[in-house]
């Protein structure tokens, strides 16, 4: 699974959750994903209001004490992850990447950093102005997806989402070479026909560039 149910607070798995919906929504374009109907903040807004009224203060206080936290023990996932999703609810995109990307620089092997960081730039590059930054940030997803895939190699939403993030970076090749690795983990999986359909969409029209 994609994530660690044991290690990751509540509160946190619904941002991660949601950061899911969010991206596979975004490749509707492409089919995959099209049966996702909710998103994050209807999954994180009421969770939210019950975790501000037991932990006291609002979102800048909880981000304040979140920080602390971090700064005391940079190694410890889950406060770098209850962090990054307290920048996301308050629209902080650029320091939530920051901070997972500092969580990731200490803890290398850990996959969930790794996809929550890609999904992040995924999310950027959704608004992203101009096509080349949205390609770079497309490119970065993917990377960080990657390397969730390289660490857990049994994890499909992984090369799945790589496969994402190099289609919209205009990386054809690796994203078929991702894709084809969640073939071989979910033959029959739910978007095993929609990955199917867009590896053939590309190889009709040639493309191999990119990051082949």
């Amino acid at each position: 699974m994609m994530i660690n149910r044991e290690r990751i607070s509540f509160w946190a798995r619904l941002f991660a959750i949601g950061l899911s919906v969010i991206f596979i929504g975004s490749f509707v374009l492409f089919g995959i994903g099209s049966n996702v109907s909710y998103n994050i903040f209807d999954l994180i807004g009421g969770q939210d209001q019950r975790q501000t009224q037991t932990s006291g203060g609002g979102i800048e206080e909880q981000i304040a004490r979140a920080e602390r936290q971090v700064e005391e023990d940079p190694g410890d996932a889950e406060a770098v992850t209850r962090l990054a999703a307290l920048y996301y609810q308050a629209g902080r995109l650029d320091d939530a990447a920051r901070v997972l990307e500092r969580g990731r620089e200490r803890s290398p092997k850990d996959p969930e950093l790794a996809m929550l960081l890609g999904q992040i730039r995924a999310q950027q590059a959704e608004s992203a102005s101009g096509e080349k930054e949205r390609r770079r940030l497309y490119a970065g997803a993917a990377e960080a997806f990657a390397a969730a895939a390289k660490l857990e190699p049994g994890n499909a939403e992984a090369f799945l989402f790589a496969g994402n993030a190099y289609d919209a970076a205009d990386m054809p090749g690796q994203a078929i070479k991702y894709w084809n690795g969640y073939l071989e983990l979910e033959p029959r999986g739910e978007q095993a026909k929609a990955v199917k359909e867009r590896i053939s969409a590309l190889l009709r029209g040639g493309g191999e560039g990119g990051g082949a």
